[in-house]
């Protein structure tokens, strides 16, 4: 099983909580939604600082202090109505003759000179330059590495062994999906986050004194050139026609100015100024001159034998979370990984190790919230209330549901599901087991939940080898028995 971080509020297999973004346009546009992510924004900065600085050392910057400050202006005009962390926008030009652009995490912009000479009307440039700025106000690049190492970290995406936030294990996750730096997390998206940057893209112009009928023009403008200019950011998903056509039903629904800003005048000079450098080499040509040998570098191993443990002593500690929330007992020679979250992870030296270059849980216990549901509007039975049609089991059933998602290779052991007495509140268990396909070992996974009164739940998830199960049944006991939530905390 692999470890990950999650939100305070929710673990990061949940979906996200729906946000509208502020942005001083018109109440009838489009409400887009960022997705559930596991960084902070401040961490977006930082990855986006450490990428920005590893792409500068591959990309040929455009050196001319008229074009930046050209396309700056036009940045920071638009940025104001990003909405989202109020990132600080910063804009660099790649002296690069094919069409592209792309955002980095945290509000590093870029755009090839080739859209600048490529378009018509400072409108056009401004299209371009809406839609990376959506794609950083809305957290794409980072959203995306969430799902990623989601993906691969597999049941331990729900341990708290990173608490409730990445904190310093940022660059181990980066390193597991793919590092800093030119990442294809941060510069290819979906067809809907494509769709979602060109939909706030247009929101954004409207609201900075623009027309989305320039981004609209861009495109037909684009079918006109050079088709070795035609890189990626005209390759994305959809396909221009659908974009074009996307992009024309958000303006119906935005108040645009009666006399955007096209300013060709300026642009016509800052393309005389962009041909005193000589001709730009293409993207392709760019890459053949950089060196593919720097690989990201390896996770670090813990220096662990994973699964040579000590027997678990019949003595119990207490851990306290910090806020206060919950309380439980553990083996006294058991380790507490805790970094200050809601939850915790907490295994024998030699439970927690490296193997094949990710984080796995052989032995330990796990304690944490879940919002089931995601943003589904149901609530289930809480004790001394109102019934619903949604029930504990349902939400202890949705929350195992995400596990198998996530750890595909578990399975449900029938007849393990069963109610019991948890700190005086009802709980349901259930057991699941299968063959971890990266460390080879059949593990026995047990998970106990418990509703709190927000209704979120609380869980224990109590990971053993299938073999020792028995042997540890009298530990999960004694561990489950000594849990107490606080009912009056709101985490």
């Amino acid at each position: 099983m692999n470890r990950s971080a999650h939100g305070v509020a929710r673990p990061v297999i949940a979906l996200a909580i729906a946000l509208s973004l502020l942005g001083g346009v018109a109440e009838a546009q489009t409400k887009v939604n960022p997705g559930w992510n596991m960084f902070s924004a401040q961490q977006d900065v930082e990855i986006g600082a450490q990428s920005a600085a590893e792409a500068e050392r591959q990309l040929p910057i455009l050196r001319d202090a008229e074009v930046e400050s050209y396309v700056n202006r036009i940045g920071q005009k638009l940025a104001v109505n990003a909405g989202g962390p109020q990132f600080q926008y910063r804009f660099r030009v790649i002296n690069a003759s094919d069409i592209n652009a792309f955002a980095l995490p945290g509000g590093f912009i870029y755009l090839n000179r080739g859209i600048i000479e490529n378009a018509r009307n400072e409108g056009e440039v401004a299209g371009v330059l809406a839609h990376e700025i959506a794609h950083s106000a809305l957290r794409h690049g980072t959203h995306q590495a969430s799902k990623a190492y989601a993906a691969q970290a597999g049941l331990q995406i729900l341990g708290g062994l990173l608490g409730g936030k990445v904190g310093n294990n940022t660059a181990q996750i980066l390193n597991t999906v793919g590092g800093i730096g030119l990442n294809a997390l941060f510069l290819k998206f979906s067809r809907e986050l494509e769709t979602q940057a060109d939909v706030r893209g247009a929101q954004i112009l409207a609201a900075s004194g623009y027309t989305p009928a320039d981004m609209v023009s861009f495109f037909d403008q684009l079918a006109k050139v050079d088709k070795s200019k035609k890189t990626t950011w005209l390759s994305h998903h959809p396909a221009p026609p659908d974009r074009q056509a996307r992009i024309e039903k958000e303006r119906q629904l935005l108040r645009e100015p009666a006399t955007p800003t096209q300013n060709v005048a300026q642009l016509n000079r800052i393309k005389s100024e962009l041909r005193t450098h000589g001709s730009a080499r293409s993207s392709s040509q760019i890459a053949q001159g950089t060196s593919s040998s720097r690989g990201n570098p390896p996770m670090t191993s813990s220096g662990t034998s994973i699964g040579n443990v000590p027997a678990p002593s019949t003595s119990l500690r207490k851990f306290t979370n910090r806020s206060g929330a919950y309380a439980i007992g553990y083996p006294s020679n058991w380790r507490v990984y805790d970094s200050g979250g809601f939850g915790v992870t907490i295994a024998p030296e030699g439970g927690i190790g490296d193997a094949g270059g990710r984080t796995e849980i052989v032995y330990g216990l796990m304690v944490n919230h879940y919002d089931p549901f995601g943003n589904s509007p149901r609530s289930y039975l809480r004790e001394g209330g109102a019934s619903t049609s949604v029930t504990l089991q349902d939400a202890a059933n949705d929350l195992i549901a995400q596990i198998r998602q996530s750890s595909p290779h578990l399975r449900v052991i029938s007849g393990s599901g069963q109610q019991l007495r948890l700190d005086g509140k009802t709980a349901v268990a259930a057991s699941l087991r299968g063959t971890n396909p990266n460390t080879r070992i059949n593990e026995r996974v047990t998970v106990v939940t418990r509703a709190l009164p927000d209704g979120h739940l609380i869980y224990v998830v109590f990971v053993t080898p299938e073999q020792d199960a028995s042997q540890y049944s009298k530990v999960l006991s004694s561990v489950v028995a000594s849990l107490d939530v606080s009912e009056g905390h709101r985490h």
